[in-house]
């Protein structure tokens, strides 16, 4: 009986053994094949935001119920193109224009429209803040929209160019 019992357990080590094989390998091979689809949106977000001074921000993001009807508030790209976007913008907007959106696209052809998308919706919040608060127009006009592979990506804020930087030190690691 003893032998028994020590052959049913050396076959269940074996067993699993072999399992984790077989998922290590296929970690790899996801690792390898597309590596912005590891990319996590909220530690991208948290790096940019914690690149430069903000009031309280609000967040919301393609992991949000109802994803695709707030995504509309800051693009009009369909939003069958987009695997996942987060906008960052100040919890007071009568008082601080500063905001933050990325929009990674499913097929890299899609990003330039992307773009497009985002600058259209800075134009928007400009002439919006012309009419009740010109001097954060200001910094909207400053504001910055770019691209990096299948992202895009909108920024606002007292130090666009830090929050650039963390964004492609963020992608680059």
């Amino acid at each position: 009986m003893k032998r028994i019992a020590a052959l049913i357990l050396a076959l269940c080590l074996v067993c699993s053994l072999v399992g984790c094989e077989k998922k290590t390998e296929k970690s790899a091979q996801t690792t390898t094949a597309a590596p912005e689809q590891e990319i996590s949106m909220f530690d991208l977000s948290r790096a940019m935001l914690g690149a430069a001074t903000f009031g309280e921000m609000r967040y919301i993001s393609s992991a949000d119920d109802y994803a695709e009807d707030k995504f509309s508030y800051v693009s009009d790209l369909d939003y069958g193109k987009v695997e996942a976007f987060f906008l960052a913008y100040a919890a007071d907007g009568k008082g601080n224009a500063d905001e933050i959106a990325v929009i990674r696209v499913k097929d890299a052809q899609d990003v330039n429209a992307a773009m497009v998308s985002l600058q259209n919706h800075l134009q928007k919040r400009v002439a919006l803040y012309q009419t009740y608060d010109p001097s954060q127009s200001e910094k909207l006009g400053k504001g910055s929209v770019f691209t990096d592979g299948r992202f895009a990506a909108l920024i606002v804020s007292d130090d666009n160019h830090a929050v650039r930087s963390a964004f492609e030190a963020f992608l680059n690691k």
